[in-house]
């Protein structure tokens, strides 16, 4: 989800350590205040941020399941408004219960990074909590040397990084929690090859979050809304026949484990269609994010790709073939008739 408008008003970063040897938390080592950054420094922050939310597999809408006392959207939603002192001080929680929640040696130390600001149009408050882990990397000297140092984080080619998004839709009073608040999700975990307890813990048990329930209707809501814009599209019926083609494509056969709307567009779209599909979306109200993929009620419809023409002709197959094997021309005759040409990559094997 492209994060419009971001400003980030206050930092405070704490450090977390790998649980010990004899299996005991270790205590974190707080920040003693708001973390200091020039102007490009904080728009070097900024723009980490935007452009993790920007990922399509890493990014995702997520629901809230714990909002209870001590859960991190309570501790979160305390923090909006209060004076500095306080936010360094009420910020420590964050790094207490995420050292309490690496809860074996194999998941790294690394820093706390709890900041909070607002974004949208109109603009409305959020907060948010990174862990980013520290690397090693070369520093060049004055005199073209270079030093070693072990203690890099966000990086922009090293996304050692996990964000969890909070955001308030901006109505006081504050209800009861959690309404009125929403959770987005990055981390460079969250692929298809690499959902481990190192995700897990993260967004789970440290974060309180969850995969929606939802995710089956919303990527339903996403074919059928993607197919309504394509059909009412102003391009050549061979264009539909390839966008259909491709949403199958990025339905079926894609193997990432996510669908979003920008990935899909810039994928198998021009610009110009590509920003009036995504157009199109906002009014349909699909969020922006990268929704979980689950094709379970949609698994039968995908099973098969079908192409009508008058007089009951049907021609039919699995996606993949149709994308492979079959070609599609609309042509014009002398008489002007607007007669279709199809070319299959094969042999007539049987007829009935």
């Amino acid at each position: 989800m492209p994060l419009e408008n971001l400003t980030v008003n206050r930092v405070c970063l704490h450090e977390v350590f790998r649980f010990g040897e004899d299996g005991n938390v270790v205590p974190p080592q707080y920040g003693g205040g708001l973390l200091n950054l020039d102007a490009a420094a904080a728009e070097a922050f900024r723009s980490r941020v935007v452009s993790a939310f920007k990922s399509n597999a890493q990014c995702m809408e997520m629901g809230i399941r714990d909002f209870g006392p001590g859960s991190i959207l309570a501790l979160g939603a305390d923090l909006i408004g209060v004076p500095d002192a306080d936010f360094v001080q009420r910020s420590r929680a964050f790094a207490d219960s995420l050292a309490g929640k690496q809860a074996n040696r194999a998941i790294p130390g690394g820093l706390v990074v709890v900041f909070e600001g607002t974004h949208g149009h109109p603009a409305v408050p959020f907060f948010a909590v990174m862990k980013a882990e520290l690397h090693g990397g070369f520093l060049k000297t004055n005199n073209l040397q270079a030093r070693f140092v072990d203690d890099l984080f966000l990086s922009p080619k090293t996304k050692l990084y996990k964000i969890g998004l909070f955001t308030s839709d901006g109505v006081d009073p504050r209800p009861e929690l959690p309404q009125g608040w929403s959770a987005l999700l990055y981390d460079s975990a969250m692929t298809a090859s690499r959902r481990d307890n190192a995700a897990n813990y993260f967004h789970s048990s440290y974060l309180g979050l969850e995969i929606p329930e939802n995710a089956a209707q919303r990527v339903r809501q996403f074919w059928e809304h993607t197919r309504a814009f394509i059909k009412s599209a102003r391009i050549s019926e061979e264009d539909k026949v390839d966008l259909y083609n491709g949403l199958s494509t990025y339905l079926k056969v894609d193997r990432s484990p996510t669908i979003q709307v920008s990935r899909f567009a810039e994928t198998y779209m021009a610009d110009d269609l590509a920003d009036d599909y995504q157009a199109h979306m906002r009014r349909e109200r699909f969020p922006a994010a990268a929704v979980p993929k689950d094709l379970s009620e949609i698994a039968a419809r995908l099973r098969y790709r079908k192409l009508r023409f008058p007089q009951q002709i049907t021609l039919q197959g699995p996606p993949e073939a149709m994308v492979e094997m079959v070609s599609v021309q609309p042509i014009e005759t002398e008489g002007g008739q607007e007669w279709t040409q199809i070319t299959i990559r094969g042999r007539l094997e049987a007829q009935d």
